[in-house]
């Protein structure tokens, strides 16, 4: 009996010792704990970081990056080598696209399974490209066009109207191509000088200083409505497309990459609404204004409207001309347009006066 007793002893002793390391190796090992980095970014290149703050155990098989334009995260960025717990890692990513939202996230990988960080985002910034500096110079009748990375010259003829009053277009023939290029809206003159230099005879107006947007010289027309200086207009307003709308439209040249940031985000981005995610171009249903030369609510007795300098823009203005009270309204198209494009992209809301359509810039 002693001796099927201490075997029996024995036998149990092995079992539970067994239990014990199989306990072990199964639940006291885990996923990796990891987290996402906030990117850094410079032109057309972006640093993604990622750091893992425990091993759960084990040996880290594998780690990098999912990355892509959408939050699918198409893309892969696996990284070798060993790695240190609670020091980021990190890889460049290239070639990316000016005013294109990236969004990634950080994955580690180790025998129990893979972790993943928070899924994060960036935006690569669009860089402002000013427009060509063209010079001619006589006699030789050679037109020189200059961007600041690229120079190309040739030689031209010059045909202009002899009614400087009544003409609108130059024409500049190409001998090469023999093809005309017209410049609407403009009249050959002495170069605007901003509120120093305008026929103050025909516009005898002075608007209020609008910030980096400046002033200009206008006269009223009726209506509301008012006509600016056209030296002004043509040198600083610029026709440019809305990513997502596809839609042309006319803004200050110094708005111009806060419009586009903000249809950027328009066009990448989500909101959830009634436990539904949509997508944000689908909250516009209208879009009016940008530049509109007129005054407040077309009252000639009210100041001139931002509209005038081409910096705002009215979204869904048939049912948003009110007040918003977003703790009542949390799934208003314009509240959520507000959180999630235009205010990343520098416009203030028409909402604090009771005008939950109107964004704008004030520079």
């Amino acid at each position: 009996m002693s001796k099927r007793f201490s075997l029996s002893v024995v036998i149990s002793i092995l079992i539970l010792l067994i239990s014990v390391f199989t306990v072990k190796s199964v639940y006291l090992t885990a996923e990796p704990a990891v987290d996402t980095v906030q990117a850094h970014t410079k032109e057309s290149k972006a640093t993604l970081e990622g750091v893992i703050h425990n091993t759960g155990g084990k040996n880290i098989i594998r780690y990098g990056f999912k990355w892509g334009t959408s939050q699918e995260l198409d893309e892969e960025k696996i990284l070798s080598g060993t790695v240190d717990v609670n020091k980021p890692f990190s890889t460049t990513i290239t070639g990316l696209e000016e005013g294109i939202t990236y969004y990634y996230r950080a994955f580690a990988v180790n025998a129990k399974g893979t972790a993943y960080g928070d899924i994060k985002s960036f935006t690569v910034p669009v860089k402002y490209n000013p427009p060509p500096v063209v010079t001619i110079t006589s006699p030789g009748k050679k037109a020189t066009a200059n961007d600041g990375a690229k120079k190309e010259q040739k030689t031209i003829t010059i045909t202009v109207k002899d009614d400087l009053k009544k003409t609108n277009q130059v024409a500049v023939s190409n001998p090469a191509t023999n093809k005309i290029a017209a410049a609407p809206n403009r009249i050959l003159s002495t170069p605007s000088r901003g509120s120093s230099y305008t026929n103050k005879s025909k516009y005898p107006r002075l608007s209020k200083y609008n910030g980096s947007f400046e002033q200009f010289y206008y006269r009223d027309i009726g209506g509301g409505a008012i006509e600016i200086d056209p030296q002004w207009v043509a040198e600083n307003i610029v026709t440019i497309k809305l990513p997502g709308l596809n839609q042309y439209v006319q803004v200050h040249k110094n708005a111009k990459d806060n419009f586009i940031q903000a249809f950027t985000y328009i066009k990448n981005g989500t909101a959830i609404i009634n436990g539904r995610q949509v997508p944000l171009l689908s909250l516009i249903k209208t879009m009016d204004g940008t530049f509109v030369p007129r005054h407040v609510n077309w009252n000639s007795a009210k100041g001139l409207s931002n509209h005038s300098w081409g910096i705002a823009i009215d979204i869904n203005a048939a049912n948003h001309f009110r007040y918003i009270n977003p703790n009542r309204e949390p799934d208003d198209p314009n509240y959520i347009l507000w959180v999630k494009a235009f205010k990343p992209a520098g416009f203030s809301w028409g909402n604090s006066y009771g005008d939950a359509m109107h964004y704008e810039l004030v520079k």
